[in-house]
């Protein structure tokens, strides 16, 4: 009966440790397609003079972050053209506004998206389990000329979860991070109005 009592004993041993190593090791590294959507809050402003836009991803690491503990962190990294996905739907949302966008710099009003911050990190925390931060700064620019109008956009998000954020998580909360701050820029009404100066 010991012997007996000692084999089950050992056994709940292997299996707890086969589900320790599963969990640690459940996750890998994540690529994250961004795909945000603009949402139009104010009212479309005719503008009588089309612009130029241009979209640059000006970070110096282009990896977002990690996810992971200790013992293992693995990368978080965007998939796809970032600055041609971003510049699609900005042209797309200025429309809406009714702000015309053409190809080229020869047009003297140029609107400059610069991505320059965009973070998102799934860390093991001793007290709180794993916390998710994202955060995005993208400075915008109104070159008209010698005249320039820049403002910065900021947006920083914190989820405290019970596990590493999944790709999908990770997905939704920076396309959702993305969607707020490029929001914000098409109804910044100051902005636009900036076009026509």
């Amino acid at each position: 009966r010991n012997m007996y009592s000692l084999i089950k004993k050992q056994s709940h041993l292997a299996l707890s440790f086969l589900v320790i190593t599963l969990s640690s090791c459940a996750y890998g590294p994540q690529f994250l397609a961004l795909n945000p959507d603009i949402l139009i809050t104010n009212q479309a402003e005719a503008k009588s003079t089309p612009i130029s836009l241009s979209v640059t991803d000006s970070r110096s690491d282009k990896t977002l972050g990690v996810a992971g503990d200790d013992s293992v962190q693995f990368d978080i990294s965007l998939k796809g053209d970032i600055e041609a996905t971003l510049k699609s739907k900005m042209v797309e949302a200025l429309e809406k506004r009714g702000v015309q966008t053409v190809s080229g710099n020869s047009n003297p009003t140029n609107l400059l998206i610069d991505l320059q911050r965009l973070t998102l990190n799934s860390i093991k925390n001793p007290r709180f389990g794993y916390v998710t931060t994202m955060e995005v700064e993208i400075l915008a620019s109104i070159v008209n000329g010698n005249k320039k109008y820049s403002k910065r956009y900021s947006v920083g998000t914190e989820k405290k979860l019970g596990s590493v954020s999944s790709s999908h998580e990770s997905a939704t909360m920076l396309n959702g991070a993305m969607s707020q701050a490029l929001s914000s820029i098409v109804n910044d009404d100051a902005l636009l109005r900036a076009l026509d100066q």
